[in-house]
């Protein structure tokens, strides 16, 4: 998907030469094919190529993702994940400060509840 979005509009094989890492063409297709029945992707015929491009856009399918791996790895737990994160070492607590400071600021609705 992250091809697709950068590229806008591709064939099989530009998405593939896209790619940080080769993949057989066979295994793009198949992929491909995958996220269109999926509905992240559409495609359009011109001459014998398909050229696909996305139909949702990155947000969107970056909440869905991460619903789902809440979900089914972390019991639905953010925490869970952000101290996975940090054990991992995929997150400093540097970087955890700055989000902490960067995040926008929940304020207290009048029922008592956070909005």
């Amino acid at each position: 998907m992250d091809a697709i979005w950068r590229l806008g509009r591709a064939t099989a094989e530009q998405v593939r030469d896209a790619l940080p890492e080769p993949l057989h063409d066979s295994s793009v297709r198949t992929l491909l094919r995958i996220l269109e029945s999926k509905g992240y992707l559409q495609h359009e015929v011109q001459g014998k190529a398909y050229v696909y491009h996305a139909a949702v856009v990155r947000a969107k399918a970056q909440g869905k993702a991460m619903r789902e791996l809440l979900t089914r790895f972390f019991g639905g737990s953010a925490e869970d994940l952000v101290m996975r994160l940090l054990e991992e070492k995929h997150l400093t607590p540097e970087q955890l400060d700055d989000l902490r400071n960067s995040a926008p600021k929940r304020t207290r609705r009048r029922d008592g509840g956070k909005s």
